[in-house]
């Protein structure tokens, strides 16, 4: 069963996520979504945390044959044991049909510790299964076991400069008797899946397994049956609720009867918008809209969070603002434009700080799409004291315009359900959007702007990057503005 209908130790927890999506990615590889450039960078980003841990364990011997030659890797593996290797990075074996890969093995005299490195900064539990079936597969190949551990980024590390200090970078966590205690979980796993396997695809019904702990490869392929205005875009849904109302045969919004015993009052008003299939509008839209004051700031950040922390005083995963974008409304109507983005070396955060403490100096509301932007304010006031003051005057002028407003205010059956301004300004503001945009959400500028920071771009591709990443704040900042012109047509009764 070794090769395409083998198992593996991804396969192995895909099959405890799902098993039809195990059997997918056995026999129709082919129906997987595409690869994200968000989830490659996870995986870059993993193998790159990976290559740093391995110097935790030096004296080790890289099993550098790939995924595409299983047999020689397993063959330098056995090598390398027999000719008394201390240390192997990305071992190789196979045991009852299952082929893993360990991240470290480390001798200790006669057995072997086994280390899982991970680029989070926690052990969760699918950490443990992931160990486990290692475990299974390394003694069952012949090995001995003495400790199985995860290894992952510690969130309370701060960087000094220069080189990393490794035991402070990385934490160790035993895992040995929640490994060992699942360990006959593993092996009737394993005769599970392997039978189901040999047969025919299993029904599975969509829910909460879908997406955790991991997004489904196969997400578009198993939902493709559902109609434009799904069920499961009801806001919060429950797993239970869910379940009802694909029990009653009800796919589509708009067939759900108001008053189904799975909807909450929330969700009931959510059905009855797209069923209504127009705007509306609720409360006291015009009254809210009075609390802002003129010149009115429509502001943006952008951020990105290297695991590796790149900049002395910070942490793995610590999130860097490195641009913002300000449109400036006048209460005469008149537009302005500003930004910043650090575009030199070093840590951006003074550099934005300051520029952005100068441009939003003054009188007029600063206004936000979510709580991102204050949370960010937080961050850098509490890496930043000396500009405490300042920035706190400004938080009190902020006002959050998905909160307040759409939450509150607007209803629309083209939000799907959601309130992001990716799906708000597309519904409401027809003549401006991120569709012909090289960048068009913040997972991306978060990515290409991290290849910038990290050294992996020419001058070239920066330069080119740098002009993208304005375009996209900047359309941020100007959605926001042409949704605050419309919400005031509508409250003038113009919509």
């Amino acid at each position: 069963m070794r090769g395409r209908q083998g198992l593996s130790k991804s396969r192995f927890q895909s099959g405890l996520q799902c098993p039809k999506t195990l059997w997918l990615a056995v026999h129709q590889p082919d129906l997987a979504d595409p690869v994200s450039e968000s989830l490659q960078g996870r995986f870059d980003e993993g193998q790159r945390v990976g290559a740093v841990a391995r110097e935790y364990f030096p004296g080790g011997v890289l099993v550098e044959e790939d995924h595409t030659q299983t047999a020689a890797a397993i063959e330098r593996t056995q090598s390398l044991i027999e000719q008394g290797a201390s240390v192997i990075y990305e071992a190789a074996f196979a045991f009852d049909d299952v082929l893993v890969r360990a991240d470290v093995m480390k001798r200790d005299g006669a057995a072997w510790d086994l280390v899982e490195v991970k680029s989070s900064t926690q052990c969760k539990p699918e950490h443990v299964t992931d160990a486990a079936v290692q475990t299974y597969v390394v003694e069952g190949a012949g090995l001995s076991v003495r400790g199985v551990h995860i290894m992952h980024l510690d969130r309370t590390y701060i960087y000094e400069g220069g080189a990393y200090d490794l035991a402070g970078l990385f934490a160790l966590v035993d895992v040995t008797d929640q490994a060992r205690a699942y360990l006959p979980q593993v092996a009737a796993s394993v005769a599970e899946m392997k039978a189901m396997l040999a047969g025919d695809c299993p029904e599975a019904r969509i829910g909460k397994q879908c997406s955790k702990p991991h997004d489904c490869a196969f997400h578009g392929s198993c939902h493709e049956f559902l109609p434009e205005h799904p069920v499961t875009e009801i806001p919060r849904i429950s797993e239970k609720g869910l379940n009802a109302l694909l029990d009653d045969g009800i796919h589509c919004i708009l067939d759900v009867p108001l008053d189904h015993r799975a909807l909450t009052a929330t969700q009931r008003q959510a059905c009855q918008v797209v069923q209504a299939g127009e705007l509306q509008l609720l409360g006291d839209l015009a009254g809210t809209l009075g609390q802002l004051t003129y010149p009115v700031h429509c502001l943006d950040f952008e951020t990105f969070k290297p695991a590796l922390p790149l900049y002395q005083g910070t942490r793995p995963h610590q999130q860097l603002p490195f641009q913002w974008s300000d449109h400036v409304l006048s209460a005469d109507g008149d537009l302005e434009h500003r930004d910043f983005l650090f575009d030199g070396d070093g840590d951006p955060r003074p550099h934005f700080l300051e520029s952005l403490l100068a441009a939003v100096d003054g009188e007029g509301s600063v206004v936000v799409y979510s709580h991102f932007e204050n949370t960010m304010l937080n961050a850098v006031a509490a890496d930043y004291p000396e500009h405490s003051g300042r920035i706190v005057a400004l938080q009190e002028r902020l006002f959050d315009l998905e909160k307040e407003v759409v939450k509150q205010h607007v209803r629309h059956p083209s939000f799907h359900g959601r309130s992001s301004i990716k799906y708000v300004l597309p519904a409401l503001v027809a003549d401006l959007s991120y569709d012909d945009l090289a960048i068009q959400n913040g997972d991306t500028a978060m990515l290409r702007y991290a290849d910038a920071a990290e050294g992996r771009l020419s001058d070239a591709e920066c330069q080119c990057l740098f002009k993208d990443l304005r375009e996209y704040c900047g359309t941020d900042t100007l959605g926001m503005i042409r949704l605050l012109q419309r919400f005031s047509s509508m409250a003038a009764g113009r919509h």
